[in-house]
């Protein structure tokens, strides 16, 4: 099935839901390799769907994996900080906020490295999946494992604002950190790349931050040659795009692979949430 695996249970297997498909990368781990990266395109895909078409195409079923990761990056979030958050009314803060809804299951992430609750929910179909599912499995917001891993590789590189922009068409976060503390999140919907330059501009002026010297990141579903990007340096003095800087290893196939186009799946083992 995967040729560098000994059995599969020494595989984890993470799975991203998005609105337009699902992604999932196959990690091997007594390797400490990725041996497996796919990415399916599909309106609005249900986690069951995406497991019957993972366990279709490798002959396998989910349960027999050592573990398995579910990120939900379909749905609205909001951060919640710790010392407020209260568990029983997880419901109404997504209420509050108008991202609540019938046939939802209210959620939340706790996240060490940030001291806060991300408040989420999930169809209460994907729940039921979900409760089905045999074996080591957890479940998050894509959002928490974005913020947490941000945190956790960049602390030790700046005590300094740094925003980094997670592109997945036709949305984009916006993540705004400064050593562990999380100054700012959101997503946003856009059209056109006038749309994306509003945002992030907006973005700076309203956290005082200053255009020509903070650092701004990218990953995610976008080009080093993109027009975003030339939109943007335009404007932006300091551009980069996100780097691997640990021991991660993988196959040649997924070398080819910008490592900034799939950084969400690549750090959901080692985000520690």
């Amino acid at each position: 099935m995967f040729p560098e695996a000994v059995a599969l249970n020494d595989n984890e297997i993470t799975i991203q839901l998005s609105l337009d498909g699902f992604s999932y990368v196959i990690y091997n781990k007594p390797r400490r390799r990725y041996i497996h990266l796919e990415r399916v395109s599909e309106q609005s895909p249900s986690l069951k769907t995406a497991i019957k078409k993972i366990e279709s195409a490798h002959s396998c079923e989910i349960a027999g994996f050592g573990r398995t990761v579910v990120l939900f990056d379909n749905c609205p979030n909001t951060f919640v900080p710790a010392a407020i958050f209260q568990n029983r009314a997880k419901g109404k803060y997504l209420d509050f906020l108008g991202i609540g809804g019938d046939g939802r299951t209210a959620a939340s992430d706790f996240l060490n490295v940030a001291e806060a609750n991300n408040v989420f929910s999930i169809t209460n179909d994907d729940a039921a999946t979900l409760s089905e599912l045999q074996g080591d499995t957890q479940f998050h917001h894509a959002a928490s494992v974005l913020v947490a891993s941000l945190i956790k590789n960049n602390v030790r590189h700046s005590n300094e604002p740094v925003i980094h922009i997670n592109m997945k068409s036709p949305q984009f976060d916006v993540i705004v950190t400064k050593g562990c503390n999380l100054l700012f999140h959101n997503v946003f919907n856009f059209k056109t790349k006038e749309d994306f330059l509003y945002f992030l501009l907006f973005t700076i002026d309203q956290l005082h931050l200053d255009a020509g010297t903070v650092p701004v990141y990218f990953l995610g579903l976008i080009e080093e040659k993109s027009q975003l990007v030339e939109l943007a340096s335009r404007y932006i003095r300091d551009i980069r795009f996100v780097r691997r800087d640990n021991d991660m290893t993988f196959t040649e196939e997924i070398e080819k692979t910008p490592y900034f186009h799939n950084y969400l799946l690549f750090n959901s083992i080692t985000c520690e949430l």
